[in-house]
Order: C-alpha cells, then structure tokens, then sequence
C-alpha cells in the first residue's frame, strides 16, 4: 500500500491486506468464468473417461478371450475385484478390477472377456462401453443443470451491477 504521497507505507500487513483485497476483488469479477470453466472441465473429464472405456473396449476385442470368473470380496462401488484363469493357464485377479461391474455381489459367478495380449483388461462379458453413455451423460447434464443456472445467475448480477 502506499500513503498519500505515493511512497510504500512500510506496513506489511495492510500492504497484505490491499493486495488480498484486489485478487479477491478481480476473482469475484471473474466469478462467472469460473464456473464455466469448471463445467466445461467435469463435461471434459466425463468425455475422456467414456473414450478411455471405448479404447479399453477396442483393446479387449482385438485380443479377446472368454472365460468364467468369480467375484472376490473386497469390492466396492468403484472396483469389483474378480479372479479367473487366462488361456495359458494362469490365476488372474486384475488390480484395478473389471470394467462395468453394476450389480455384481462377491462369490457370484460371471463370464467375462479379456485382453489375451494384457489380461489386466477385463470386462463382464456382454457389456461394453456403449451401456456407459447414458450414464456420462446424465452426468454430463447433472453438471450443467447445477452449473449451468449458476454460471447465468453470475453473469446476470455482474451485468447488474458491474460486480459479482
């Protein structure tokens, strides 16, 4: 801060102060960007998360194999671990789990389908990332619905009364 005269005032906590004072004031202004900003980066990231199922999808029907799997505790909602044997023979039990698991229960019995080449890549079988649009979608316009009438509001009071 400066006094009358233009020179600092050697105060650091009310030079603090006004300099909070105008990053608040300037992100207030900016308030409504913002908010667009964090619904075009939920839309971007619902996108993104629908396009790495559908390359996920592609990777498994390149290389795919079949097989009777089981359900393991340790699900949630986020990963259902599951354990089943690979066309070589061997125990798999993929870390990060099967892709769309909605409505397993542990020790349930499933068919699922693999990548040969990478059997980490697994999913139930019959189920492909095209079951996962309508859910990103509702998703995607959740986003809006909330961010969308907000972002609005913003622009509105800012247009009001030049501030936010």
């Amino acid at each position: 801060m400066t006094s009358p005269s233009g020179r600092p005032t050697g105060d650091v906590l009310t030079e603090t102060s006004a300099v909070a004072a105008r990053l608040l004031g300037r992100t207030r202004y900016h308030l409504p960007e913002i908010v667009l900003a964090l619904a075009l980066a939920w839309t971007l990231v619902a996108l993104v998360a629908l396009g790495g199922a559908f390359l996920e999808d592609a990777a498994i029907d390149g290389n795919r194999g079949t097989t009777a799997a089981t359900v393991l505790d340790g699900s949630d909602y986020w990963r259902t671990l599951v354990s089943f044997v690979d066309d070589e023979g061997r125990l798999q039990t993929p870390a990060a789990g099967i892709s769309y698991p909605v409505g397993l229960t542990p020790g349930e019995n499933i068919y699922v389908e693999y990548d040969t080449a990478d059997p980490t890549h697994v999913r139930v079988a019959g189920r492909t990332a095209v079951d996962g649009i309508l859910p990103v979608a509702g998703l995607i316009a959740g986003g809006w619905v909330l961010l969308g009438p907000l972002y609005v509001w913003l622009r509105r009071r800012r247009a009001r009364t030049g501030t936010v």
